[in-house]
């Protein structure tokens, strides 16, 4: 788990709180198929901690806005769907906002829903070039709350239940197969040294969230 720039492995630090939590999981701005796989990777890392959560289970929450695939199907019904069909997760602890594709307001965004549903804490599921801006952002405005990266040793921490093992043998594969290659690593970098730059300038994210809607600006209703 990524807290701090840091992996988290002491087991106390491991443990979920004792009120329900949040699994934000962050959006991905589609474009190639590998990026689609990306968001699938992201659902599917956040299904094997919701399984492997314990009572009361967590909400899981997502609020990007972007559209996947040729159908153009918005990405939250996406993201609704592969929870339900594919990993089994009740319907009742998803919660869904189709608000932005701008990192700033998805973790924004996030600490409203925090608020209005009383979480007792926010744990922010991204790939791992992604996960020092989002934690940069959730120490501004949430910080008791971590990303948690999409990685497979990361998934190899998670208490899944025996009993579904072959669902974890689905995600151990979804997962590896959402992640970046070289080259689209170097891309993401890039993006992110720039995002970071920016955003130590102009900490209200006026130019990221310009981006966000010039470069996407039909995925906003």
């Amino acid at each position: 788990m990524y807290l701090n720039e840091t992996f988290v492995t002491n087991k106390n630090e491991l443990d979920w709180p004792l009120k329900p939590c949040g699994i934000l999981i962050m959006g991905k701005r589609q474009g190639t198929k590998k990026e689609n796989k990306q968001l699938l990777g992201r659902i599917a890392m956040s299904a094997a901690l919701w399984y492997s959560a314990p009572q009361p289970k967590p909400y899981l929450l997502f609020v990007a806005s972007d559209i996947h695939g040729p159908s153009r199907t918005p990405d939250a019904e996406v993201v609704k769907s592969q929870l339900i069909n594919e990993f089994g997760i009740p319907a009742d602890f998803i919660i869904l906002r189709r608000k932005t594709n701008c990192t700033l307001l998805e973790v924004r965004t996030a600490r409203v829903l925090s608020r209005a549903y009383n979480l007792a804490n926010i744990f922010a599921v991204t790939h791992l070039y992604h996960a020092p801006r989002t934690q940069r952002y959730i120490n501004e405005v949430l910080p008791k709350a971590f990303v948690i990266p999409v990685h497979p040793e990361i998934l190899r921490e998670v208490n899944f239940p025996v009993e579904a093992a072959d669902l974890l043998s689905k995600i151990e594969v979804i997962v590896q197969d959402s992640l970046p290659t070289s080259l689209d690593l170097t891309r993401e970098y890039i993006i992110e040294w720039f995002l970071n730059l920016a955003h130590t300038f102009d900490q209200r994210g006026r130019l990221e969230r310009y981006l966000a809607r010039f470069l996407r600006p039909s995925r906003y209703r």
